[in-house]
């Protein structure tokens, strides 16, 4: 476009040239104000507040704030740019006055952005902080005070100071230890990272710290720190943890100020891995999965589990646990269990064995590992236990178990105790009491109604000896030791075992592992009946110190002939020395020429042999060592020839009494070696 000419012949400019020159320079001018007064500001600022001047009123504000002291022993530098920082370099906040050391956290390094605005008007907003390289002490005093609980210093006229407001807080490379009323070091965590950002009314949480030698994640919402340190209420949480095979969360409030210590929270986890558990001996052995799920409440001293589930190896435990702290210690539990099957959480399995050579020592019936009577914990415990239906490796189903276990340092009762089993019903009692400086005094009662026979045969024996039949047992014992040797040596009491109407089944050959079986078989004339009805049985031993001494109260009974036994059974020795010699009823046409007259089991509990003569006599059984009460053949001979009611049977067993002769030392016998006829009944032991 051309300019036009003007009535004089002047090319006129074009309209508004001027004024956009103008603009720019009034637009340098200004921008150069700015930096002038930006730099004005920078050097006011660095003027009003130099490096010692600043680190004064960090220190006096953080002081007031936390009520500790608060200094910083390094070097302290500002940057404006691009927003105004402060970087400091070995910071202190000081411990609380009974605290064990004299600093709760020590900074290496830390980096402040702090508000303009709030610093020129003498006071100090902190936007965001980033600290590296920290150690932080928490602990407590065992009365429900904590270090970590900040309350501002009053000043004169009964004001107290502000809280600093802080927005994101970065934290990378610490060490937290954790002390417990004087106890020593609880744990130490490395906290490789951990950012806290604003999130509406709380602050989002991420990081990651390692416990022993297992990293960690966490992540969830926490209440501000200002609302923490304040303690004027509840401090919420939710918060999720995980590491490989283990998940962790937690939601809930715990309490500050007034009402620190208090908690209320819903707690769940999984482990699929024992891993995690490696740092801690004493659950490191727990079955896997492992799922629980409860609510947890701490009130002053008392921690409660609530609506609690439990799941080992995928058994569900359900119930509530408490726990009282403090000088007056006690833990009390209430649990439950659909079924319990101890082979999943590897208790009582047996192990396999590879075969090895015959060995000339001798194994021994009663070991002499050391009960754990040490294990009981220092504190009182009670524990209340109803399991449906129970199960142990080598012992019969229980079913509708209930116990109630009471322990204190000084023993243990377990009472009431009640199960039924195969088909009948067991209750019983058992004490353990730890005198200082005595060996430990085991009391156990018990008494079985009505258990199965062929139960018990098909659970210990195959299911090859017996067909039906009812058992009763009762016990009464009081033992001392530590060990299961010392227990069955110092025996004492009375144990009964009765039994009616059992069918033994099958050949002398399917039945070499049940020394019952195998003396019915011999002592009773072979007419080639495939089975045998045993219409009363009765095992009655009188234990003083380990020994019974057995004066026919071992008998039994078939309709044609009864079978009585005398002799001794020595648990301190752990040998068994017993005659039978069987009668036949009268009114019958059995033959007793027929009878085999004598037969003794000798030997080592867990390997007797058994001999037979088929043309016994007293003098024989004399030097068999078979003559009890008085050592003589005054008592044995009567039953021995078969002559009168002194013979006895079921009853007079039941009835028959302890005597204080003992048997004479018996001699070597010839006869049938029994392989090891009593392993049903010790792989029934624990």
């Amino acid at each position: 476009m051309k300019a036009r000419a003007g009535p004089s012949g002047e090319v006129a400019r074009p309209v508004g040239g001027g004024a956009g020159r103008r603009g720019w320079r009034i637009a340098g001018i200004v921008l150069a104000v700015v930096v002038l007064l930006f730099a004005a500001a920078v050097v006011a600022v660095r003027r009003a507040y130099p490096p010692e001047r600043l680190a004064a009123l960090l220190s006096e504000q953080v002081t007031a704030t936390t009520g500790r002291a608060f200094r910083i022993d390094g070097d302290l530098s500002i940057h404006l740019l691009p927003t105004i920082a402060v970087k400091a370099n070995d910071i202190v906040l000081g411990n609380v006055e009974w605290g064990s050391q004299p600093d709760m956290i020590r900074l290496k390094q830390a980096a402040f952005e702090v508000s303009l605005r709030d610093l020129l008007d003498g006071r100090i907003r902190i936007l965001s902080v980033e600290m590296d390289d920290a150690d932080v002490l928490l602990e407590s005093d065992g009365a429900r005070q904590f270090n970590w609980h900040l309350a501002p210093r009053q000043r004169e006229g009964g004001t107290r100071g502000q809280g600093i407001a802080v927005g994101r807080i970065s934290v990378s490379n610490a060490r937290i230890t954790y002390r417990d009323g004087g106890k020593g070091v609880v744990d130490t965590v490395t906290v490789d990272a951990l950012d806290l950002r604003p999130q509406g009314e709380r602050q989002a949480l991420s990081a990651t710290f390692t416990v022993g030698s297992r990293q960690w994640k966490a992540e969830g919402e926490i209440g501000h720190i200002g609302e923490l340190q304040a303690g004027k209420g509840e401090w919420p949480f939710d918060l999720r943890f995980a590491t490989d095979g283990t998940a962790f969360s937690a939601a809930g409030n715990m309490g500050t100020g007034p009402r620190a210590g208090l908690l209320e929270a819903k707690l769940s986890a999984r482990l699929d891995t024992a891993a995690a558990l490696s740092g801690f001996s004493a659950a490191a052995g727990l079955p896997m999965p492992v799922e629980a799920s409860a609510t947890l409440v701490r009130a002053a001293d008392e921690w409660r589990a609530e609506s609690m589930q439990l799941s080992l190896g995928g058994q569900l435990l359900t119930g509530r646990v408490s726990f009282h702290a403090g000088a007056s210690s006690r833990l009390d539990a209430d649990l439950s269990s659909a079924a319990i099957d101890l082979a999943k959480w590897h208790i009582g399995k047996g192990v396999t064995k590879s075969p090895t050579a015959p060995s000339a020592h001798r194994t021994q019936f009663f070991g002499d590992t050391p009960l754990a009577f040490d294990a009981l914990p220092p504190f009182p415990m009670q524990v209340a236990l109803k399991v449906d239906r129970f199960d142990m490796p080598g012992t019969p189903t229980l079913s509708a178990l209930s116990l109630r276990w009471a322990s204190e340092p000084g023993g243990l009762i377990i009472e009431p105790l009640s199960f039924a089993a195969a088909g009948g019903e067991i209750r019983g009692r058992l004490s353990v009491a730890l005198p200082k400086n005595a060996p430990p005094r085991t009391d156990v009662l018990m008494n079985a109604k009505s258990l199965s026979v062929e139960a018990l045969d098909a659970q210990w024996g195959g299911g090859k000896h017996f067909k039906g039949g009812r058992a009763n047992l009762d016990l009464k014992l009081a033992m001392t030791g530590h060990t299961p040797r010392s227990l069955a040596a110092s025996s004492t009491g009375d144990v009964q075992l009765t039994m009616r109407d059992v069918t033994l089944t099958g050949k002398a050959a399917a039945l070499d592992r049940d020394i019952v079986a195998r003396l019915l078989e011999m002592l009773v004339p072979k007419q080639g009946r495939p089975d045998l009805v045993v219409q009363c049985g009765v095992a009655h031993l009188p234990l003083r110190n380990g020994v019974a001494l057995i004066d026919r109260s071992i008998a039994m009974e078939t309709s044609q002939l009864a079978v009585t036994a005398s002799g001794e059974l020595n648990l301190a020795k752990q040998t068994i020395e017993l005659a039978f010699r069987p009668r036949v009823k009268k009114g019958l046409d059995l033959n007793p020429a027929s009878l085999v007259q004598l037969m003794l089991v000798k030997g080592p509990l867990e390997k007797p042999e058994l001999s037979i003569d088929p043309k016994g006599t007293v003098r024989q059984a004399a030097n068999y060592g078979v003559a009890a009460a008085t050592g003589g053949l005054s008592l044995l001979a009567p039953a021995l020839l078969g002559g009168g009611a002194e013979f006895g049977g079921c009853d007079s067993a039941a009835k028959a009494s302890s005597h204080s002769g003992k048997p004479q030392a018996p001699t070597a016998s010839r006869g049938l070696k029994l392989p090891r006829p009593f392993s049903g009944v010790r792989q029934a032991m624990p």
